[in-house]
């Protein structure tokens, strides 16, 4: 009931829902995680930190309780704890050796990103490492420390899945809202300037690929 009424715009609704939920039961972090939600829609955002608090007292590692009470402290203007908590983590690949760039268990800064693309053997490493971070936290996590180098590796990872032999619909989707969320990455523009014309041509075949007509700057 709180999921339909949250889909449906009534979060005064949801809210109560998923109060109702916790109430029954206070052990389950997916109650107030969702509930936090609601209050950021409704823009109570002290009640959203306080139950992605609850949130991460009962799951240390849920990378979207982090999230929401970012954004929950950017719209109390507490900048210094949203950038303490600008993190996001990935959970372990549970079919890759203990190798492999997706199995570390540890917090995702983007010093801890970069290290972990830059060290991936492969387009397909690279990727398996991107597809843990939800498209719309890219612009918290790079800011305006977006460097050129790793936005070219970022297109040509996209244009090498989408042109693999097992590319789908739902991969064409993912990317488009990857390469839709990195335009929003504050100083993205003035990065896609220090391109050159072959790595822009790059940006352009990624962006036809899936369908998006033209990226702005190009």
């Amino acid at each position: 009931q709180g999921n339909a009424a949250f889909k449906s715009g009534d979060y005064p609704a949801a809210i109560g829902h998923y109060t109702s939920a916790i109430i029954a039961d206070n052990k389950d972090p997916t109650f107030p995680l969702n509930r936090a939600a609601a209050y950021l829609k409704l823009g109570k955002n002290e009640d959203a930190e306080r139950d992605c608090s609850t949130v991460l007292g009962l799951s240390a590692k849920n990378a979207k309780a982090y999230f929401r009470r970012g954004q929950a402290r950017l719209g109390l203007e507490k900048y210094a704890e949203a950038q303490a908590g600008r993190f996001l983590l990935i959970p372990p690949d549970m079919d890759a050796p203990s190798t492999s760039v997706t199995s570390e268990r540890s917090p995702l800064t983007l010093f801890a990103f970069t290290r972990k693309w830059e060290s991936a053997k492969s387009d397909d490493d690279r990727w398996c490492l991107l597809s843990q971070i939800p498209p719309s936290s890219l612009p918290y996590l790079f800011q305006t420390s977006l460097e050129p180098s790793l936005l070219v590796s970022m297109l040509a990872t996209f244009l090498h899945v989408l042109r693999s032999p097992n590319a789908n619909q739902q991969v064409k989707e993912d990317v488009k809202q990857y390469m839709s969320s990195l335009s929003r990455v504050p100083r993205f523009n003035f990065v896609l300037m220090l391109l050159s014309r072959s790595e822009k041509d790059t940006a352009r075949q990624v962006w036809s690929e899936v369908g998006g007509g033209t990226w702005d700057g190009l």
